[in-house]
């Protein structure tokens, strides 16, 4: 039988040995034949002048032999190979016949390797009878003989001459024509044999004529011998034209002849193979032939089928040569005139070409022919295998000849279309819509399983095969030429995968798809033909939807294919879904297609479709498209990405693409010279193809991703076996779609993953949202929860919890192994192709957190997956072994995942962390309601932050931005994790070895760790632990080898709150003391680190000290951090020249300081830690602030001298005087509230409200300043400012000495006073500026204390309120205070006295009164009449210096004394200036008085004293006091009189007075009643002083009454008269001595009055009207006697009346001595009358009761009378006196 003739072409040494071909040529080796394949086409089509072998297959039956054809290069039967079975069959290698066709010559050669052209069967030369008549077979006695390519032509004429007379033999007896013919022929041979130059042409139609005599015997012997005698002169080119058309002549004579077919069929087929004589007419009838014999039944039907078909291949060949220049030069007279003429410009050969394929389309159709004449009809199916034939083997001639296509486009489409028209119109019952060609053992598939319809709409499965087949070959051939035509046929295709078609209508489509599925650059074509265009119809999009709702039909389940059980599931690769089974029964290599209903050739029925056949195709067709898409998009490097290895046609497709591209990219039209190449328009051009390529790739994405998504779903839901396939597949489809750009696509298809990843109908709100196909909700909970007993369950456990949980979620689901699968790819598409998810990392991501859920995965250290115990997940209920053991290794591939990320690029890793944070963001979410949250995306976030390492500057700050929104989450399990993920991220990053960071290793440390830095200003106590636990860890391990990260470091440390815990701030202290001791050793960045980070580090260690020092949690902290600030001080002092080093460069980390220009960066670091610990001098434990202080004092007096003089400006006004201010204020809001420290604590009482602990920092600070100041005046005096800065200075002071607070005020003294005693200027214009100021101060603070407001205040309150506390309204100074104010003068004073004015000394004067005043009025003052306060003392000591200053300088003096005379009022009590009095008197006043008197008697002789009347004012005072001084109080003991001061007043200024009274006339106007208070004033003690007193008068004024004015002589006169009595009248007394001393006065007044009145001045003893004043003394000593005798004549009388009247008699006494002794005339005789009238009284008092001490003095008296009584004589001075008148 048969069937086809083939083409082949062929190599002997391309391939060898029956073995891989790629195998055998990589190694060298040749060998046996291998298969032919169509591999070996491909190769030889790419050969140059290949050789032509025309090849039949022959197969031995039994004696006979039995032809075929190869059917596509061995089908039939698997790889067969054909030159070995021929070789081995016909003993080719053995055949003479030769023929090598190159392009213009034919050469003969003999042996073996060459190339032969036979027909079906060769039998030239055999010898006659070989077989006999009739048969379909033919016997085959010999092969043929040599021919002439070895022996010459004489070697072929001697054959011919043999078989001529073999024929002769043959035919002599019942033929002797034919034998005188051959005889003929002998001759001619035999003349042509002996004659060189002869030609066979000459006697060829000599030498044919016996042979067609031959055959028209009608002798069956004869013929067949004349036949091969035919054939061996047409092998050996001994036919002519002429002769070749008597052959076909011949021929078409026997055509009907019975058992001479196959002689005929080799004939023709030598006659056609071995010249090009046959044309026109010859070669139609040749055709005609051959078709007739075909159309005969028999058994040479399929040997004439094979033999047209090579004869066909043969005419369409020489077309095609003679159209690529093989124009080999042809006798017209051998190509006869044509019956139908064919197209003019075709040339002979395409002209017979197109002939003979017009007529064969014309029979196919049912139409006559047009140039094959004779031939009425022939069968479809061969008439389409003919059309298959040649548009399969010669498609270049259609493309290259306009005739042809147009042949192709009107004729044999439309006949296509026209037989597809059953095909299309026909439905199927019901056994053809059942699934995948399933098992049909029940239905009659006798039509394909069709319903009865009529015959002629009825489809035939051959005709419909072959139409497919054509199709295909259209479709893959001419697409290019033929748009609209394939748009038609394969929407025509497409179309039988309907569910009505029939089942073997349905495995052909999909078997013609598949083949198409497999060439990506058909696929592309059809994109780019109908998808890509707007109007067209969708083509590809067809197919592939076609595709997947095909196999959605399958599983469509109905009464005629009833659903299996699920316990009926064979256990085999398969297909099982809504309880429909379908097998896997066929496996298809990756880029192959093997037809099995399309190579049924010789099937006249519809073949039954085998079980799972229609999804086993479908599957494949599915893979095919997505490996076609990647070949694509990818190119062979995705397919090896895909590990996959290409087929050699594979690679050389892609080669030869990449060329062509390239050509058309870079080659100009060689054909065009109008063409110049302008590379700018090639680049131009390469821009556009690519766009139309991006645009084309996008395209097939957008027509196949819905079709494939769907179709693929489907599988791997279904899948049993083949799953892994299915899902990389699924894979490829998302990474090409990504890589196009279409991320639908993408999505879609990483949707499909994650749900083959997730528990069936698993709730999951992100798949949702993705596009792609939705799955069913029907039995959605049970289908979750019930097993499948398709896959192995591993794992049982609880979904996700989620803010909205949807209506009905199950409260467990189930993990099979299908779902393990599911996630491995998930997995792989993640990990190798994480760049192409972007928006899709969301749904990826969040299915890994659910299926981590339920697994029971926990995160574990560096991010993860580990893991946890079933007794501790409440969320996992089971695990069996498996996933147990398996749950390491998907935790592994789960890491992979992300540290993959790290090849990603920045975009890529950009969509990944926005993904986690997304869910990381839906987890905090979630825990704010309390639920337990998914901690997958932290952890996650965490290894791909160390999987990124190397680009930390591109993913650090987004991360751990998000990380440390999670440390602030209030779930404790979120925190620790955020914290867990900063912290062992930063840990990492440091220990990381960064090649070439781009931000330079300062700016990156400084990178990593500003996330630990901003934890904290995270409140909780947790994250601030670990967050110390981390900077201990990298200052223990990783300390030495940081630099710009300390400054940070230290900030986290500092970053402390009083809300932190002990433990907390402990943790956090013991961090800042290793940085701290690394410093004082002088180790790290921090102190020996060059750069912005040593520099920083050194400032934020101060400032980190001095937080800790501020915190309030642990006073031992605080009090060793300001240690710690000394210890850095220290640091700071002893290395002075490495860190001017280090921070000499350094320009930006130290703020700028008023008042300084390019301060150096040490004194910068020094002004830092200055400043911080004058911050500390105002916190708000006084203990802390104690230790700040004197810290801060003490760094400046040990470490202050290696500042340079610029640095002490901002040492003033950026800390000392800031740290002062702020002091100040806070004491000044103080409360004065007790503080209540517990019961347990005991606070002193001078430290028992804050008001007075504030009261010891304002003493601390403004002390220390003033030491400063003392110590460092040298520096401080030569800034620019030292003057303003002395003026805030004592402004500070002014201040806090006029501050309600005794301790405050008095410090503030102490530290004026220790300022003052600092050394003088040397610049005299600032030392005068600098006195002044601090002589204002004083003055001011001076004037302030003592205001008579507060006087005034205090007063009235008392008055109010007996039992009025003070407050600060009515605040008195204290007398250390004051005293301490007053001991600061002589200090200022020694630097202004050269200055010093009457003026500043008259306000000093006024100020010290009102001291005392004030002081006088202290609660804390304490009057002690016995000594002299300390503020006395120290006003008196003033007034020294000012006296020896004064004494130099007598214009001061009237102040001075103005000012001691003031003092002395009041401390007689007397009052102020402003009318203000001292509480009591004072002994100050008597020192006051004493200096005065002192001082005046050293100066009362200059004229400045004199001009002042000083001696007036002291006089005056004097009085005063004296007046004062006899006010007493209760309890209170009198000052000491100032009568001793008066004396030495007088006698220093008697003298002076006397000399000079106009000067002093004033003076002896205030002198009298200045005496007068002294005399008759005075105290008793001070008896015997006013005795002195009378007695400096009668030495001092009375001798010298002359001079002096008569107005002070009489007061000093009526004085001592008064005197001589006052004080018996005005006092009483029970002392004795004190009578004495009264009596004393009295007769020293007296005597002095009478001694100077009647013996010297008589004019002094008598008044204004010339009487003597003795008469009124008479009268008042008579009225005392008589009170005295009538007041002892009743009772006893006291002793003050008795001393009374004593004192009386005794003065009589001294009064009549006086008168007697007074000259005559100047005693009034009525004074005498009174003196005698006195006696009788004086007896009468005799008889009284006043004892003794009246007797005596009486006596005395009564004695004196004894002159009286006798005569008086006249030279008497008595009877002078009696009688002078």
């Amino acid at each position: 039988m048969f069937r086809r003739s083939y083409i082949l072409k062929f190599k002997q040494s391309k391939f060898g040995k029956s073995e891989n071909p790629r195998q055998a040529k990589s190694e060298g080796r040749l060998g046996r034949p291998a298969p032919f394949d169509s591999q070996h086409v491909e190769y030889f089509r790419t050969l140059p002048n290949r050789p032509i072998l025309y090849v039949n297959q022959a197969v031995k039956v039994k004696n006979s032999v039995k032809v075929k054809t190869l059917d596509r290069l061995g089908r039939k039967g698997g790889s067969v190979d054909p030159l070995h079975s021929i070789s081995s069959m016909w003993n080719i290698s053995s055949w003479p016949a030769v023929r090598w066709r190159s392009d213009k010559e034919m050469v003969g050669a003999e042996g073996a390797g060459g190339v032969v052209g036979v027909g079906a069967s060769v039998a030239a030369g055999a010898p006659s009878g070989g077989g006999g008549a009739g048969g379909a077979n033919v016997g085959l006695t010999a092969p043929p003989a040599a021919g002439p390519a070895l022996a010459g032509e004489t070697r072929f004429l001697q054959l011919l001459t043999a078989d001529f007379r073999h024929l002769t033999i043959e035919t002599r007896k019942k033929h002797p024509q034919i034998k005188e013919s051959c005889d003929e022929a002998i001759e001619k041979l035999t003349l042509a044999a002996s004659n060189p130059q002869a030609s066979l042409y000459g006697v060829v139609n000599q030498i044919l004529y016996p042979l067609v005599q031959g055959c028209e015997s009608k002798d069956t012997k004869i013929i067949k011998f004349c036949l091969g005698t035919m054939q061996r002169l047409i092998a050996g080119r001994g036919v002519d034209a002429r002769g070749a058309r008597h052959v076909v002549d011949c021929l078409a004579t026997l055509a009907p002849a019975t058992g001479l077919e196959p002689r005929l069929l080799q004939t023709a087929a030598l006659l056609l193979t071995t010249s090009d004589l046959v044309r026109g007419d010859t070669l139609a009838r040749t055709l005609v032939v051959c078709l007739r014999l075909q159309g005969t039944p028999g058994g040479a039907q399929h040997a004439a089928g094979a033999t047209v078909r090579q004869l066909v291949s043969l005419v369409f060949e020489r077309a095609t040569l003679d159209y690529n220049g093989d124009n080999r030069e042809i006798n017209p007279v051998d190509v006869r005139p044509q019956n139908i003429k064919a197209p003019r410009d075709l040339r002979p050969c395409a002209a017979d070409a197109y002939l003979m394929f017009q007529d064969i389309v014309q029979l196919v159709n049912g139409d006559q022919p047009h140039w094959l004449v004779g031939v009425t009809e022939i069968s479809k199916t061969f008439g389409l295998e003919l059309l298959e034939t040649v548009l399969t083997d010669f498609s270049e001639i259609f493309f290259k000849i306009t005739e042809f296509r147009f042949l192709l486009k009107e004729h044999v489409c439309a006949l296509i279309i026209r037989l597809f028209s059953p095909n299309v119109k026909f439905r199927s019952g019901i056994g053809g819509t059942m699934g995948g060609g399933g098992s049909g053992g029940n239905i009659n598939q006798g039509a394909g399983g069709a319903q009865t319809t009529p015959g002629h709409d009825r489809p035939h499965f051959p005709v419909s095969m072959r139409l497919l087949r054509m199709v295909s070959v259209i479709v893959h051939k001419y697409h290019s030429m033929l748009v609209t035509e394939c748009e038609i046929f394969l929407s025509l295709t497409i179309k039988f995968l309907d569910p009505d078609k029939p089942l073997w209508q349905r495995a052909l489509a999909l078997e013609v798809l598949h083949k198409m599925s497999i060439r990506p650059e058909l696929l592309t074509s059809f994109c780019e033909c109908y998808d890509l265009r707007p109007h067209a119809t969708n083509i590809f999009q067809d197919i592939v939807n076609s595709l997947g709702a095909y196999l959605q039909s399958l599983f469509v389940a109905s009464q005629m294919n009833t659903p299996m059980g699920m316990s009926a599931v064979p256990q085999q690769n398969g297909f099982f879904w809504k309880g429909i089974w379908l097998p896997l029964c066929t496996n298809f290599p990756p880029g192959t297609a093997k037809w099995t209903y399309l190579e049924m050739l010789d099937r006249t029925e519809a073949p039954q479709v085998q079980d799972g056949y229609g999804i086993s195709v479908a599957f494949a067709c599915l893979i095919e498209v997505v490996r076609s898409i990647a070949l694509t998009v990818g190119g062979l490097e995705y397919l090896r990405d895909q590990d996959y290895e290409p087929s050699d046609f594979e690679i050389r497709n892609n080669e030869r693409n990449t060329s062509t591209n390239l050509q058309k990219d870079l080659s100009p039209n060689e054909n065009d010279p109008t063409i110049d190449i302008n590379f700018s328009n090639i680049d131009n051009k390469k821009v556009e193809e690519d766009e139309k390529q991006q645009a084309l790739q996008l395209q097939l994405i957008q027509s196949s991703w819905c079709g494939l998504v769907w179709g693929l779903s489907v599988l791997a839901e279904a899948s049993i076996g083949e799953l892994e396939l299915v899902l990389r597949a699924i894979h490829t489809m998302a990474r090409v779609s990504a890589k196009v750009g279409h991320n639908s696509a993408r999505d879609a298809c990483a949707g499909a993953l994650c749900r083959a990843a997730l528990p069936a109908h698993y709730p999951l709100a992100a798949l949702g949202a993705l596009p792609g196909p939705r799955p069913s909700q029907t039995s959605a909970i049970s289908s979750a929860t019930d097993p499948d007993p398709r896959h192995q369950v591993v794992a049982v456990g609880t979904p996700l919890p989620s803010t909205a949980p949807p209506p009905g979620q199950p409260g467990w689901v189930v993990v099979t192994g299908r779902q393990v699968t599911g996630l491995r790819a998930l997995l792989r598409l993640a990990a190798l192709h994480g760049a192409a998810l972007q928006q899709a990392w969301l749904p990826v991501l969040t299915t890994l957190q659910h299926l981590v859920w339920i697994l029971g995965l926990k995160p574990s250290t560096g991010g993860s997956l580990k893991a946890g115990r079933a007794h501790t997940d409440s969320h996992a209920l089971m695990s069996t072994a498996a996933v147990m053991a398996d749950l390491p290794m998907l935790s592994g591939l789960v890491s992979k995942v992300f540290e993959s990320s790290g090849n990603l690029d920045a975009d890529a890793l950009q969509y990944l962390l926005d993904a986690l944070c997304k869910l990381s963001n839906e987890a905090m979410e979630l825990a704010y309601s309390n639920r337990e949250p998914s901690l997958f995306a932290v952890a996650k976030l965490l290894e791909t932050g160390l999987a990124n390492l190397h680009r930390v500057e591109i993913i650090w700050r987004p991360l751990t931005t998000h990380l440390l929104e999670v440390c602030q989450h209030p779930h404790i399990r979120m925190r620790e994790w955020g914290v867990e993920a900063i912290t062992y991220l930063v840990k990492s990053a440091l220990h990381y070895k960064f090649k070439h960071p781009e931000l330079g290793k300062e700016k990156l440390e400084v990178l990593l760790v500003e996330p630990l830095g901003s934890l904290s200003s995270i409140q909780h106590a947790d994250v601030r632990q670990r967050q110390l636990e981390c900077v201990s860890q990298l200052l223990h391990s990783h300390g030495q080898a940081l630099s710009a990260a300390y400054p940070q470091l230290l900030h986290i440390v500092a970053a402390i709150a009083d809300h932190h815990s002990p433990v907390l701030v402990r943790s956090a202290f013991q961090c800042l003391q290793v940085v701290c001791a690394e410093l004082v050793a002088g180790e790290g960045a921090v102190g020996g680190a060059s750069g912005g980070g040593g520099a920083a580090g050194l400032r934020r260690a101060a400032a980190a000290a001095a937080r800790f020092a501020r915190q309030s949690q642990d006073l031992n902290v605080s009090l060793t951090a300001v240690g710690l600030m000394w210890n850095i001080s220290d640091y700071f002092y002893h290395n002075q020249e490495r860190l001017n080093a280090i921070l000499s460069e350094d320009t930006s980390v130290y703020p700028e300081f008023p008042g300084t220009v390019d301060l150096p960066q040490f004194e910068k670091l020094w002004m830092c830690l200055y400043i911080r610990l004058g911050e500390l001098c105002t916190e708000g434990r006084p203990s802390v602030r104690r230790a700040a202080c004197q810290t801060l004092f003490s760094c400046i007096g040990a470490h202050g001298g290696s500042l340079q003089p610029a640095a002490w400006r901002p040492l003033l006004w950026a800390v000392l005087f800031p740290m002062l201010h702020k002091v100040q204020n806070q004491a000044n809001m103080a409360s004065s509230e007790k503080v209540d420290t517990g019961e347990h604590i005991l606070i002193h009482h001078s430290r028992n409200t804050a008001q007075k602990q504030w009261a010891e920092t304002q003493v601390l600070a403004l002390s220390g300043v003033a030491r400063v100041f003392h110590t460092k005046h040298q520096v401080l005096q030569g800034l620019g400012d030292f003057a303003r800065a002395w003026a805030v200075l004592l402004d500070f002071i002014q201040n806090f000495a006029l501050c309600q607070n005794h301790e405050v005020s008095v410090g503030a003294l102490k530290s004026f006073q220790e300022v003052l005693l600092m050394k003088r200027c040397p610049d005299l214009d600032l030392e005068r500026e600098v006195c002044s100021l601090s002589w204002q101060v004083w003055i001011y603070i001076a004037r302030e204390a003592s205001a008579n407001q507060r006087l005034e205040q205090f007063a009235e309150a008392n008055c109010n309120n007996k039992n009025h506390q003070s407050t600060t309204s009515d605040y008195i100074p204290s007398q250390a205070f004051l005293t301490a104010l007053v001991q600061i003068f002589p200090t200022i004073f020694q630097n202004i006295k050269s200055s010093f004015t009457t003026d500043d000394l008259t306000t000093l004067g006024a100020l010290l009164e009102q001291i005392i005043i004030v002081s006088s009025h202290s609660p804390q003052s304490i009057v002690d009449t016995g000594s002299v306060s300390l503020l006395h003392s120290a006003v008196l000591h003033c007034l020294e210096h000012l006296q020896q200053e004064a004494v130099a300088r007598a214009v001061l003096l009237p102040s001075l004394f103005a000012a001691l005379l003031r003092l002395a009022r009041l401390g007689w009590g007397g009052k102020g200036a402003e009318g203000m009095a001292c509480a009591g008197p004072s002994p100050s006043g008597d020192r006051a008085l004493s200096q005065a008197v002192r001082l005046y008697q050293t100066s009362a002789t200059l004229p400045e004293v004199i001009k002042a009347n000083i001696l007036n004012d002291i006089v005056t005072i004097l009085k005063e006091c004296a007046i004062l001084g006899r006010k007493e109080t209760d309890g209170e003991i009198p000052p000491p009189a100032p009568l001793p001061a008066l004396l030495q007043t007088l006698e220093a200024g008697l003298p002076l007075a006397r000399k000079d009274p106009s000067q002093y006339s004033n003076f002896w106007d205030v002198l009298p009643p200045i005496i007068e208070c002294f005399m008759f004033d005075a105290r008793v003690e001070d008896e015997r002083l006013c005795c002195e007193l009378v007695m400096l008068v009668r030495s001092e004024v009375l001798p010298h009454a002359a001079q002096l004015p008569r107005t002070f002589l009489t007061a000093i006169v009526a004085l001592l008269n008064r005197g001589s009595i006052h004080t018996a009248f005005s006092r009483n007394t029970d002392c004795e001595n004190e009578l004495k001393m009264r009596e004393e006065f009295a007769r020293t007044c007296f005597e002095t009055l009478l001694q100077f009145s009647l013996l010297e001045d008589v004019d002094s003893m008598t008044t204004e009207n010339g009487e003597l004043a003795v008469a009124a003394l008479l009268e008042r000593f008579g009225e005392a006697v008589h009170n005295y005798r009538v007041a002892s004549s009743q009772a006893e009388l006291p002793r003050a009346r008795l001393s009374e009247i004593s004192f009386v008699l005794k003065a009589i006494a001294t009064l009549m001595d006086s008168m007697k002794k007074a000259p005559k005339g100047k005693v009034d005789k009525k004074a005498w009358e009174k003196l005698i009238g006195l006696y009788p009284e004086l007896v009468e008092c005799a008889a009284g009761n006043g004892g003794a001490q009246v007797a005596t003095p009486l006596k005395e008296t009564l004695l004196h009378y004894a002159d009286l009584l006798s005569p008086p004589l006249e030279n008497s001075t008595l009877n002078r006196l009696m009688f002078k008148n």
